[in-house]
């Protein structure tokens, strides 16, 4: 028995004001939806809530921190700026989650809930990735008083120059690393180092991603006639440049980078670099004070495009801020953290790209709290903090991902040209017997499978996050 269907999609919104709001038929898609890609059983947050029980055992936290805004983590002024893949629940999705629990965080039926979605252990990406870099086991020698950053250069084993399109880090010990910064270097000027503890980076080399508590993959844009991404060249060296936090000392390791790259020949690929234009390393923040730090950045000769912004500070950050003013004085928005967060970090990808003219200058602009009454500062009573590179010192440094400029580029939605990479692997995630094309898709798709007797069939589409659409 042969079924097509052909999906477009329109979504109708019924509302029955006196319907019983329950897991099952309301809560459980909030959650998938919004949740459950750090809360599973594999995932970076504390507790599971795939099932109902262990949604309706933490609801009461749930409530607070929905209330309070504080999940899901996304810590970016999305009034000020848009960026792809925004981790904010619409007034509605609040509502429900907020109803459900304040009518008693019933179960409803099970039959009606959406299937769970499918999280693959630690690894985000689907697929087999084309080249896996990894660390050796190490042991972290992060002490009370001082942290471990050290510097693993592992060959690539390249034979030929490739075009990367997406790139995970997987944390071997996701209590343990702080971060990885990951670079690629040609030279091979670059040794490991895991001595000294004081390894922030290699003496040569070109960034190319990051991860940081929270911090999602690295998916360069493309489309069928537009591809982005970095060249790791032949015979390059990977340098993972790791920050284990004071306290860790004992702890083991061995984080993993995944590189996937183009199929040859490209039509029209874009390189890509990452820099941190915005950085001081020269100030220090009294003791018992509330000041900041401005940085700016004019040296652009030539017209750019920025893709992401990615700010960092450590414990007393309050506030952080960039943004463009062209030569014609207009004042292009990067992003605005108002309530920094240093468990949360990432690369902020814009949803459309942004033109910076030539003769453009980048500002940047830090807030730092260093009083008694910031619950986050490392020191009690507070004392002068410098710029360095122990969670206990302090750092301002706002890193972008950026190419050289082409016309249209600024019209160019970043959300809707992640998926590209996708295309070769559906006969992995796909089985015979169910034929989907395109796939991915945007706007409609073809479904094509059979079954051997008639029967009800429930049909879920999930985007790349594992949220159910």
């Amino acid at each position: 028995m042969k079924k097509i269907l052909f999906l477009n999609f329109i979504i109708f919104i019924g509302i029955n004001a006196n319907a019983q709001t329950t897991w099952a038929g309301d809560a459980a898609e909030v959650l998938y939806n919004n949740c459950t890609s750090c809360h599973n059983p594999n995932g970076i947050g504390p507790n599971s809530l795939m099932t109902f029980n262990e949604a309706e055992t933490y609801s009461p936290l749930i409530q607070s921190y929905v209330t309070n805004n504080i999940m899901p983590p996304w810590t970016a002024d999305t009034s000020y700026q848009h960026y792809s893949q925004e981790r904010v629940l619409t007034q509605n999705e609040r509502d429900i989650l907020l109803n459900w629990i304040s009518e008693g965080s019933l179960e409803g039926d099970p039959n009606i809930a959406p299937p769970p979605p499918i999280y693959s252990g630690s690894q985000q990406l689907p697929g087999t990735p084309d080249l896996v870099v990894s660390a050796p086991n190490y042991m972290s020698k992060a002490t009370n008083l001082a942290d471990d950053y050290v510097c693993f250069v592992v060959p690539s084993g390249l034979l030929q120059n490739r075009k990367v399109k997406a790139i995970e880090v997987i944390p071997g010990n996701l209590n343990t690393v702080h971060h990885c910064l990951v670079y690629s270097d040609v030279t091979l000027a670059n040794t490991t180092d895991t001595t000294g503890g004081n390894c922030g980076g290699p003496v040569a080399g070109d960034m190319m991603m990051g991860y940081t508590p929270g911090a999602t993959p690295t998916i360069f844009p493309a489309s069928v006639n537009f591809s982005s991404g970095m060249i790791l060249e032949a015979g390059t060296d990977i340098i993972m440049a790791m920050h284990y936090p004071e306290g860790s000392y004992g702890t083991w390791d061995q984080t993993v980078v995944n590189f996937y790259f183009y199929d040859e020949p490209i039509a029209n690929f874009r390189q890509i670099s990452a820099a941190p234009l915005i950085e001081d390393w020269g100030f220090t923040i009294s003791a018992n004070t509330i000041d900041s730090v401005e940085v700016m950045f004019n040296n652009i000769t030539t017209d750019f495009t920025l893709l992401s912004v990615f700010p960092h500070m450590h414990l007393i950050g309050e506030r952080i801020e960039s943004h463009a003013v062209t030569p014609s004085n207009d004042i292009i928005p990067l992003i605005k953290i108002p309530h920094w967060d240093f468990e949360w970090q990432d690369f902020y990808w814009f949803e459309y790209m942004k033109k910076i003219p030539t003769g453009s200058e980048i500002y940047g602009k830090a807030v730092y709290e260093n009083t008694a009454s910031n619950t986050h500062n490392p020191f009690s009573p507070p004392q002068d903090i410098s710029a360095g590179l122990n969670t206990s010192d302090e750092m301002f440094l706002i890193y972008y991902h950026f190419m050289l400029y082409e016309p249209g580029d600024e019209n160019i939605n970043i959300d809707s040209l992640t998926t590209l990479f996708l295309n070769q692997q559906e006969n992995e995630v796909i089985s015979s017997e169910v034929k989907i094309f395109p796939n991915p898709f945007s706007e409609s798709t073809n479904i094509n499978f059979s079954l051997n007797e008639s029967a009800f069939v429930s049909i879920y589409i999930y985007d790349l996050q594992g949220k159910i659409i």
